[in-house]
């Protein structure tokens, strides 16, 4: 029997050694995300796990089967993963010593899309052999571990039932889903975020200084690969880790909470008494109308946030006043909740969308509550949250003017939101189903 087994692991590695890698990986994934849980709960966290891993092995097997590999040399789900794969091929045969085309070599080291993602393809390339299918099997581990990481983080703060709705609305949403077997950056993005948000709070909770300054450095390291994977990567999850445990540290001096609130409000209140004076010194602000306005003007379905002086080819964005600043940010934020609206569904790609939109809004009503309640029950985790959410978040509410575009990239405050949210609903459900006069939930 033993002997069959051996055989047959065999002939599957020599036609696919990274589905044997994958397998294994999942086996690792599966018994780490059910640890020192419960045995009914392990059960639950280990069948949606396995069910999951199932699923997306399923995507890619169809994928294979149904791409005509007399035409292509492999398939793709998303045009951007031809790309991809191809560059790291290219990588990899230069790596090795074989010749390639001189536009290949040329593309293989484009300025456009450089990601230290293409280099760990063609390491793994130079390892196994050309795997495009394989390249979707390590996005799924990368995703798969990346949700662990962050149900193992949570799992203590806000307790099981929580944690086991936001694991499920993660590896079942679609656009996540799609995320999650893809060829692109987002997996070993997202991989390495949530090993820093991870890292961050393990710190926060360690015992002794060694200890949390290793979390610590873990967490640094985390997020200066971030810069390798995505430019700004760095910056970005530096502000969710810093902002949140700011945000924390004064969420636990209400004093000085209150304080900042106040001046952030006259603050408000003395430029809203000077609406006419241009803001040319803001060039954050200026750059993000710029992005804005330069989808606008690409093909596709747009929607506009800017007052209409401000499309016009000729005005200098730098123009902008603050009472139009204003106006678009708040347009800016009302769009990135709101887009699509049910009625502006124009393909049948978008029809297929609705059910993830109106799953969006119903999330949108329950973060508020999941807010208040996770706050009171880990001010430091609910606060990193929130900040990793805003952080990737609102950079694409300023810029995005094309809903296809801000669909896909809303995707990178998702996967916290769910969190938020998840305890938002758990906890309202679990005060309707409870008996008059009890107050905490048990």
């Amino acid at each position: 029997m033993y002997g069959l087994a051996g055989v047959a692991i065999g002939l599957v590695y020599t036609m696919s050694p990274l589905t044997v890698w994958f397998t294994l990986a999942c086996v690792v994934i599966v018994m780490v995300a059910g640890r020192g849980l419960g045995a009914e709960e392990r059960r639950r966290v280990q069948a949606i796990l396995i069910v999951s891993i199932l699923v997306r092995a399923a995507a890619v097997l169809v994928l294979f089967l149904t791409t005509d590999h007399a035409r292509t040399p492999f398939g793709f789900f998303f045009g951007d993963e031809e790309y991809f794969i191809r560059r790291s091929m290219w990588l990899r045969n230069i790596g090795l010593g074989f010749p390639i085309h001189t536009a290949d070599l040329v593309y293989a080291f484009d300025d456009y899309s450089q990601t230290s993602q293409l280099y760990v393809f063609a390491f793994i390339q130079a390892l196994v052999g050309f795997a495009p299918y394989g390249l979707h099997l390590v996005g799924v581990a990368l995703y798969l571990t990346a949700a662990v990481l962050l149900f193992r983080t949570m799992r203590p703060s806000f307790g099981a039932a929580p944690s086991i709705v936001a694991l499920v609305l993660m590896l079942t949403l679609p656009s996540l889903f799609a995320w999650s077997i893809s060829a692109l950056k987002e997996p070993l993005f997202f991989a390495l975020t949530a090993a820093a948000l991870a890292s961050a709070v393990a710190a926060a909770r360690a015992d002794g200084w060694p200890r949390r300054i290793g979390f610590a450095a873990v967490a640094l390291a985390a997020s200066i690969a971030l810069e390798t994977v995505r430019r700004a990567g760095f910056a970005m999850e530096l502000g969710g880790l810093a902002g949140g445990l700011a945000l924390a540290w004064l969420l636990l001096r209400p004093r000085l909470f209150v304080a900042a609130g106040v001046a952030a409000v006259l603050a408000v209140a003395i430029a809203a008494g000077r609406p006419s004076m241009e803001l040319r010194g803001v060039t954050p602000l200026a750059e993000a109308v710029r992005v804005h306005r330069g989808h606008v003007w690409t093909t596709g379905h747009n929607y506009y946030v800017l007052d209409d002086r401000l499309y016009a080819e000729r005005v200098d964005v730098r123009t902008i006043r603050l009472d139009e600043a204003a106006r678009f940010v708040v347009r800016a934020l009302a769009s990135y909740v709101t887009v699509p609206l049910p009625n502006e569904i124009y393909s049948t790609a978008a029809l297929a969308f609705l059910p993830e939109q109106l799953a969006w809004y119903v999330l949108l009503l329950t973060i508020p509550f999941g807010l208040l309640f996770a706050m009171r029950r880990d001010v430091v985790v609910a606060s990193l949250l929130l900040m990793h959410a805003l952080v990737a978040g609102l950079p694409v509410a300023l810029t995005s003017g094309n809903i296809g575009t801000l669909v896909r990239h809303r995707g990178f405050a998702l996967p916290y939101l769910t969190w938020i949210g998840a305890v938002g609903a758990c906890e309202l459900l679990a005060r309707a189903r409870r008996p008059a006069g009890a107050r905490e939930l048990t």
